[in-house]
């Protein structure tokens, strides 16, 4: 591969899988003493924007990332009005920037791309990259904690039916996350995290399908400090056809045609295959997957592979994604992996929620249907993860998630549904570190939405809070979600 065709691709592979000029606007609020910073972080040579950059007060654990348009916003304690913020990006050389500089509207800061060569280098080694992953298993211990921690997150999810966003949800949470030591338990996780709890809940709503090993580790949990909940705008065509079905109850309605993302923030954190030495991170199945070399480039100044992988062959029945890794070179720290489906476990897919109910009996001697059937399936997703370096260790720092539904049955007309759920880590806490107290505990089964989570919206925590700025929530999403009322009043009504 030539180098400057091999740059260009890695640029696209850091676009959709990784983490210039930037505008700043920063101003210290004397009410509270907190700082607020906002920017938008681009490549200096070609102006475009550089999504999930990594965003880290120097020297601690606080920060943020940019979305998909290179945005960020971030809220910090006056008391780091004489630190500097390091700007992080596979590829491009780290810069740091004082917080006081941020003051300055006009203020803009170029993201230098790195000289590192980015030559494909000629392997004589059988199977060198695969002996690179396993060496990278076997120095978890050393590059990732070893005790529990709790993360301060942001977590929020968006959904879309058809061509229409319909719901946002985004939630403050404190993750109690257990440590990387090989104790994590696949069957115990899964069958606590598999309860259906609909009678428990009170959910009226059939949570969506989720990928097989989205699962929650039993160790974990959550606790959910802050909440906004949209209203679902989106006029759903079963509904509208549903009217002159009068026999068939509202509530049947809706819990066969409201979809919601169950397991609230952990259910994500069920993509850390590090913490779970699960698939490509596992010795006793990579074996089934190629991994080769895609190029070299550098994070936080230093040197880093990029591994592809997929199946070797379509006979592999074990090997069911494709990707990329990054892996540190000196430490063989694996600091990020975006994975999906392959074309031939899409076509396996078998999870599915169905639900079936008697059709009213005018319908039911037109159609000779005695029962409406209706089905959602999950049909492909595409998964990113990411870490960050805080004293010695590396820590989740981003998960997202992309997922893609059908949604079929009798007597309705079809439709697609898109879902977007993110995790964003802005903090760790690595002292005093227990589990919580039962009642503060978010109950993460995949049937348990943050829709159902009884908290009031508090519009103070939010003004002072660091959010990802949602891009779902812009543009046409905006227009969608906002057809009847704005958000702050739909978080309002939704307590």
């Amino acid at each position: 591969m030539k180098s400057q065709n091999c740059k260009v691709f890695i640029t696209l592979l850091i676009y959709f899988a990784l983490f210039g000029i930037t505008k700043l606007i920063a101003q210290e609020k004397p009410s509270n003493g907190i700082i607020y910073i906002e920017a938008t972080v681009l490549d200096k040579e070609t102006k475009a924007p550089l999504p999930f950059t990594n965003i880290i007060i120097e020297n601690t654990s606080i920060g943020t990332m940019t979305n998909e348009e290179g945005k960020f916003e971030l809220t910090i304690s006056k008391d780091y009005i004489s630190s500097n913020v390091i700007f992080s990006f596979v590829g491009y050389q780290n810069t740091s920037i004082s917080v006081k500089n941020f003051k300055n509207p006009e203020k803009l800061i170029f993201l230098q791309a790195s000289s590192t060569s980015l030559d494909e280098i000629i392997v004589k080694v059988k199977n060198k990259y695969k002996e690179l992953i396993d060496k990278a298993i076997t120095l978890i211990p050393d590059n990732y904690s070893q005790e529990n921690v709790y993360l301060e997150t942001y977590y929020r999810e968006l959904t879309k039916i058809d061509n229409s966003y319909t719901k946002f949800i985004d939630a403050a949470s404190t993750v109690y996350y257990s440590a990387y030591d090989s104790s994590y338990d696949p069957e115990v996780s899964k069958y606590d995290y598999m309860q259906f709890k609909r009678l428990e809940y009170g959910i009226k709503k059939v949570p969506l399908p989720e990928p097989k090993d989205f699962v929650a580790d039993t160790r974990d949990q959550a606790k959910i400090v802050a909440l906004r909940k949209s209203n679902n705008l989106q006029k759903y065509k079963i509904l509208n056809q549903s009217k002159k079905l009068q026999a068939i109850d509202s509530t049947d309605l809706k819990w066969l045609e409201n979809n919601e993302i169950g397991g609230g923030p952990l259910r994500l954190t069920g993509a850390d295959k590090i913490k779970r030495r699960a698939d490509f991170f596992n010795p006793k199945i990579n074996s089934s997957y190629l991994f080769t070399l895609f190029g070299r480039s550098t994070y936080n100044n230093k040197p880093v592979y990029i591994i592809s992988f997929a199946p070797k062959d379509s006979l592999q029945t074990k090997a069911v994604y494709k990707g990329e890794i990054v892996i540190d070179e000196q430490s063989k720290a694996i600091i990020s992996y975006q994975y999906q489906l392959t074309k031939k476990a899409k076509k396996k897919l078998n999870q599915r929620f169905a639900a079936q109910l008697k059709t009213p009996e005018s319908i039911e001697k037109k159609s000779k249907k005695t029962f409406i059937s209706r089905t959602t399936s999950l049909m492909d997703y595409k998964i990113y993860v990411t870490f960050s370096k805080y004293k010695g260790k590396w820590y989740l720092k981003r998960i997202k998630s992309n997922n893609t539904y059908k949604n079929t049955g009798d007597l309705f007309e079809a439709y697609s549904i898109n879902t977007e759920s993110e995790i964003i880590i802005n903090a760790v806490e690595l002292n005093n570190v227990s589990k919580f107290p039962t009642p503060n505990i978010f109950e993460s089964t995949f049937s348990n939405p943050l829709s159902n989570h009884k908290l009031n919206y508090n519009q103070n925590f939010w003004k002072e809070y660091s959010a990802l700025v949602p891009t779902g929530v812009v543009g046409k999403a905006l227009e969608d979600l906002e057809s009847k009322s704005t958000l702050q009043e739909q978080f309002e009504e939704k307590q």
